[in-house]
């Protein structure tokens, strides 16, 4: 019996070679260990991507948000309020986090002009908005003329409505 980094070569009768996977415990062919450790190297890399793709949709939707600060204002024209800003900004970067690269990046993130923050996502023929201030908060969404709308919504509800924008 050999020893060797993550799996143990056992003693076979039948010629085949059979190792002991460390990671499972269980007694495998040289093949099958082979092909467990080309799938678990192709999980990382494919966590690796997700985690890649999900930073940059990151730093995108940010430097929109942080236009919103470079605007000018004026009395007929307020910026976001820090409840709406921050509210929106933790609201993005938990469903970014929570989506990974599934995260459309949104095409608008505006200011409403009253207080609060307007982001759109247009997909194919498929459109979502999202309005939040201190005042309200709701979602609107639209595919081929019909619409519809959710007032008060949660995460839980802007996350199925994400998935819904990239369904084809």
């Amino acid at each position: 019996m050999t020893s060797n980094a993550g799996f143990k070569f056992n003693n076979s009768l039948s010629g085949n070679s059979i190792v002991t996977d460390f990671d499972t415990g269980q007694s495998v062919t040289l093949e099958e260990l082979a092909h467990r450790t080309a799938e678990r190297e192709i999980q990382r890399k494919v966590i690796s991507l997700n985690e890649s793709l999900r930073d940059e949709n990151w730093r995108i939707i940010e430097s929109k948000l942080d236009t919103l600060l470079d605007e000018e204002y004026d009395e007929d024209f307020l910026p976001p309020t820090d409840f709406a800003f921050s509210s929106v900004k933790k609201l993005l970067l938990s469903i970014n986090n929570f989506l990974g690269y599934e995260m459309s990046i949104p095409a608008f993130i505006v200011p409403d002009g009253e207080g609060g923050v307007r982001i759109e996502w247009k997909v194919n023929n498929k459109h979502l908005r999202l309005a939040l201030s201190e005042k309200r908060m709701y979602l609107y969404f639209e595919h081929n003329s019909k619409y519809n709308g959710i007032p008060d919504f949660n995460a839980e509800q802007l996350v199925e409505k994400l998935r819904w924008l990239n369904q084809k």
